[in-house]
């Protein structure tokens, strides 16, 4: 097997264990993505699914094909009807070298106060011992104030299977989170999709780092549809 192979293999391990965590303490369905479940972008050919994760809410998984240079998988988690993080996270593979982000963000209604800021420290204490791998610098953004725990390391030699387990172990931290959660009044859980869309309305309309290649691509009024209904499910 070469090395394109084992790294597309490995695009799918993530996703499949990232659908399957989220399967073995959910129900989830998988929805039909339409025009949207196979676009070209860059001469890259993206596969996108979408799913109805019961009483949590919104996930989306997107992974490249038939391009040697860009084997990627994103895993973007929107929960809906608890005051929950937002989690996003993307692992690139070009040949051995490569690179994997996690984001958490707080897209919340009194995102200060402190029982949800324990759990976002349990979050960044997860990737304390990641400190000897090197950090991918990044321009600022509009988002940061809001995006309490990023991560993006370089792909190191040997360590794929930690990058997966990073966001396992991500995830188990969110579930115990949603679990330990009260199921918000309607009011607030509108509310909070209204901090939810504008998110991701400003993601195209401020130039987000990894919007603009979509938009410059597609156009906006194409990746807005795409990211409300597909991407974030908002």
């Amino acid at each position: 097997m070469g090395m394109y192979e084992e790294n597309e293999k490995k695009v799918q391990t993530i996703l499949e264990r990232g659908v399957g965590i989220l399967a073995r303490n959910y129900g989830v369905r998988k929805l039909d993505a339409g025009d949207f479940s196979a676009p070209v972008t860059l001469n890259t050919q993206f596969r996108i699914a979408h799913y109805e994760i019961e009483n949590v809410g919104h996930l989306m998984t997107m992974y490249t094909e038939n391009n040697p240079q860009l084997l990627m998988a994103t895993y973007t988690l929107t929960p809906y009807y608890k005051k929950l993080p937002l989690i996003s996270s993307d692992f690139i593979f070009n040949g051995d070298g490569g690179m994997f982000l996690i984001e958490i963000y707080e897209l919340v209604k009194n995102r200060e106060a402190a029982p949800f800021q324990a759990w976002i420290r349990k979050y960044a204490e997860r990737f304390r011992d990641l400190a000897e791998i090197g950090d991918i610098p990044t321009e600022p953004c509009f988002y940061d104030p809001v995006r309490p725990v990023y991560v993006c390391k370089k792909r190191f030699p040997g360590r794929d299977q930690d990058a997966v387990q990073n966001l396992i172990d991500i995830m188990k931290i969110f579930i115990a989170q949603e679990k330990s959660e009260k199921r918000l009044e309607k009011a607030d859980a509108a509310e909070q999709e209204a901090i939810q869309r504008k998110f991701v309305d400003d993601l195209i309309d401020q130039n987000g780092v990894s919007t603009r290649v979509w938009v410059k691509e597609h156009g906006a009024d194409y990746v807005r549809r795409f990211f409300h209904e597909i991407f974030f499910g908002v």
